[in-house]
């Protein structure tokens, strides 16, 4: 495998519109969003219908390099009406917490941090949330790395949660993180631009789990019935974009960044959402919707399954490997397996 950060005339224009799922494989060449891409967020507008009253605050966890502004679609319709209020932005800096706040977004001090570093942090804001509402427990709702965060913290004991939606979490790990990395040590930068100790502790946090090179996620995952016996959890997983599976096998089962089969939990249950982009599982109508009957212990839709017409996995044999700010390109053999 080769990686390098030549960008050659092999980089063509993006196509006005997605390609079908029967021609979303058959290219030889792949391009992959990696995180905190916010330009490039699928756009969906909200559902028509007013959000449900909460039982009790919830916290929005943003994913890595990303942030509390990341929530525009969910926040805006879970506050719209008035009946849910507006708790603001938490962070570790921020000050007065709002007793009468319903929906709190989290701000961690760093952008890309470790699973530990945001978990302690996520720590301090629940409880700070839960001493000013009287709330005995609250729920998160997650993003990507965010789910991670917050499978840590319930992990670790004594936890205030009692609902967890994991939206286009890697619970398995993404490939990407693994190429971020790889990147770095070329000294090349794909997103973000910044590099240090705790970015890459990040990344390798987010790594894909295989041959013991994430330590963290895979104590995570050895753990899970743990967590999953102290939280209620639901899995919402972005479908319909290639997305590397492995560093070797591409699917159409995924969001470009995170493939179902990294998403999905054991026990869990998941709805997938077709046609998204990863950082707009969290925008769909479909996932405010189901994200809010989870929320308030109503029947879930029925999983409608997949779409006709889905091609398999497909195996590939890079021949190079480069990066355009926050997308990856894979260049392949002809030869198709």
């Amino acid at each position: 495998m080769q990686i390098t950060s030549n960008m050659p005339t092999l980089v063509r224009p993006r196509p006005p519109q997605q390609p079908s799922l029967e021609d979303s494989l058959a290219s030889d060449n792949f391009e992959f969003q990696w995180a905190g891409q916010e330009n490039t967020v699928d756009s969906f507008d909200l559902p028509q219908e007013n959000a449900p009253k909460l039982s009790k605050p919830v916290l929005l966890v943003h994913g890595f390099n990303s942030g509390a502004s990341t929530w525009e679609n969910m926040h805006t319709w879970l506050v719209r009406d008035g009946v849910n209020k507006d708790g603001g932005v938490i962070s570790p800096n921020s000050g007065h917490v709002d007793g009468q706040g319903r929906v709190f977004a989290m701000q961690f001090s760093r952008s890309c941090n470790s699973l530990a570093n945001n978990a302690a942090e996520l720590r301090d804001a629940i409880d700070r949330i839960t001493a000013a509402t009287g709330s005995k427990e609250i729920d998160i709702v997650s993003h990507s790395m965010g789910g991670l965060d917050t499978r840590t913290y319930l992990d670790q004991g004594n936890e205030k949660v009692d609902h967890l939606v994991m939206l286009a979490t890697p619970n398995h790990g993404s490939v990407l993180a693994d190429l971020d990395l790889r990147f770095r040590e070329f000294g090349l930068k794909t997103m973000p631009k910044e590099d240090d100790p705790l970015i890459r502790q990040a990344l390798k946090d987010l790594g894909e789990v295989r041959e013991g090179n994430n330590p963290a996620l895979t104590a995570l995952n050895q753990n899970f019935e743990r967590q999953k016996s102290r939280a209620k959890m639901l899995v919402i997983a972005g479908n319909g974009r290639p997305t590397l599976a492995t560093r070797f096998r591409v699917t159409i089962k995924g969001d470009t960044a995170v493939s179902r089969e990294s998403a999905t939990l054991p026990g869990v249950p998941i709805r997938n959402i077709w046609g998204v982009n990863h950082g707009g599982v969290k925008e769909h109508p479909d996932a405010l919707r189901m994200t809010a009957a989870f929320l308030t212990d109503a029947p879930l839709p029925m999983d409608q399954g997949d779409p006709p017409n889905v091609p398999p996995d497909r195996d590939i044999e890079p021949l190079k490997i480069n990066a355009d700010g926050g997308h990856i390109h894979y260049y392949v053999e002809q030869n198709r397996k």
